[in-house]
This record gives structure tokens, sequence and C-alpha cells, in this order.
């Protein structure tokens, strides 16, 4: 068993919805179609989610490389292969090729793309989709306007993106994935946390930047002594304004028992997690129907309604 906060909030929010993600969901089980249907599934995506997604593989792709090579960065030139690789995407998903026989994510790595609307039969509009385009190239503008900020990510020999930390606790895997990662000097990183949404932080946004810096001190590869080390920077591309979390110990003692309570409830209904040991009957419905309308695996849940 897995377990994130990305987890933790879909079992908390709908059970059957946990399941088809995080138990059925397989990438190669071509012998029971539902599991290979499940990963087709997951990979689904809303315009808000895709937006999220190109700004995060555009810094990835095309400003760190430069940040590590130590050149000036043209932001607009940025902003324009993301959007270029945007509309690649975007044909992709609207011929469906997701679903043809051997098409893999990997195969396809920068033009892989399923979105919600092109699954239901439709497509997004043109204004909904430059919209999106709209929105990307302002999450570069802002981040490009960023003196404070800037200046402190630059430098670095050595930068780490989208990089997973996996450490064992209550005989699960935590999995932490920061954005961005790099060191100020020995043993003290700092991570910086993407954000492509205007809204508040929720009530836990101090557990997950925790979570970053608590699995760095519990993973011996890193080196990182304690949490007050770790320097958490989240940053809202859309408003460019960015926060800093600081961790503690006392943070660490709410983590833990968050991830403990959460592993528990998991545990009692899942068991070992085997796919082959668990009826998706045994899985709550969504209880807000508002979160059946944004789900991609609405056509096998439904299918197993009675």
């Amino acid at each position: 068993m897995k377990w994130s906060f990305s987890a933790d909030r879909c079992f908390r929010r709908c059970q059957r919805q946990y399941f088809f993600r995080n138990i059925v969901a397989h990438h190669n089980a071509k012998k029971v179609p539902e599991r290979r249907e499940a990963f087709l599934l997951t990979q689904l995506k809303t315009l808000d989610l895709w937006r999220g997604l190109l700004v995060h593989t555009g810094i990835e792709a095309f400003a760190v490389p430069q940040w590590e090579a130590g050149t000036r960065i043209d932001w607009g030139r940025v902003a324009d292969r993301t959007v270029a690789r945007g509309r690649r995407q975007l044909a992709f998903s609207a011929a469906r090729r997701y679903r043809e026989d051997g098409v893999t994510k990997a195969k396809h790595t920068e033009d892989y793309c399923a979105l919600m609307a092109h699954e239901d039969g439709g497509s997004p509009s043109p204004e909904d989709i430059e919209n999106v385009f709209g929105e990307v190239r302002r999450a570069f503008a802002n981040l490009a306007s960023m003196a404070e900020l800037l200046p402190h990510i630059e430098g670095r020999s050595k930068y780490w993106a989208e990089c997973p930390v996996v450490v064992k606790y209550e005989d699960v895997n935590v999995e932490a994935r920061p954005d961005l990662m790099f060191f100020r000097s020995f043993g003290k990183p700092t991570i910086i946390e993407w954000k492509t949404y205007e809204q508040a932080s929720g009530s836990d946004a101090h557990l997950q930047a925790a979570l970053y810096a608590w699995a760095l001190c519990r993973s011996g590869r890193w080196k990182v002594a304690s949490p007050e080390d770790v320097e958490l920077i989240e940053v809202q591309l859309l408003s460019g304004q960015f926060v800093r979390h600081r961790a503690t110990s006392a943070t660490f003692d709410e983590l833990e028992d968050r991830i403990y309570r959460s592993v528990q409830e998991m545990k009692s209904l899942c068991g070992d997690g085997r796919y082959e040991s668990l009826d998706v009957s045994d899985f709550a419905h969504a209880s807000n129907p508002n979160n059946c309308r944004a789900c991609p695996f609405r056509p096998l849940c439904l299918k197993e309604r009675p």
C-alpha cells in the first residue's frame, strides 16, 4: 500500500474512486480488462488539471535545464514552447490516441494527453482552450516578475524536479514528490511547490509542506538532520505571490498522527490492498454527488451499481 496526501484526500472524498484509482488500475493487466480500463481512466484530466500539468512540465522541461546551465531564461520562450506542447497534446487527446493499442505515456512523453471532454464524446470550446493557454502564459509571466524569489532559485549546481522521496511508515510506503528541490548548502534543502489555482491554501497545506521535510529527514539519502533545515516555499503562479511554510518537530508529530489515522482507516477497509481479495461493493460512494460529476471512473462505478 502507498500513502500520499492525494491518496488520503481521494479516500475521504470517495472510497469508490480510491478503489479504482489506487487498487484496480494497472497499466499492464491485459487479462483483466477492468484493470486496464481503470488505468486509462486515471489518465483523464479536467482542463484545470491539464493547465497545472502543462505549467509543471514546462518548468521541468524548459526552465530547470537553463537554471542548471546557469543561462538566462527567456520566460516568453518558455511559455511559447509550453503552449506548443499543449496544442500537440490537445490534438493527441482529440484523436483519442490514448486508447490506441500500443500507445503508452513512456512512448509519447511530451504529447500524451487524455482530456475528460474528449472521453465523454465532446470537445472543449475554443474559448476554454485559449483560456487555458492564456493562464499558462500568465503563470510564466508572473514567475518571471518575482524579483525576490528568482534570485533565490538561480545559481544552484543541481536541481531535482518531481523527484520521489519514499519512506516506510506503519508498513506502508509514504511518498512525497517535491515539484522542485535544490540545496542551499549541505543538508539544507529548499523545496518549491508550484500552485496553479487562485484559491487560498487548504487547512492542511502546512502538513503537506511538512511532508516533504519529514520524508527528507527520514530518508537516509539526503542527509537532512532536522525539520528546521528545510525551506518550504509555496508559489501561487496565477497571483504572482509565494508563501513560506516552516516545519518543526511539533509539525512532524501532527503529521505522523494524520498519517497513522489515515493508514489505519485504509487498512481497515482495504486489508492487504490486493485487487483479487477486494470487492467493490465494500467501498462507499461519495456522499456529495458533486464529486461524481468530474470523476473519470463513472463508467466503471455506474456499472457496479445495483
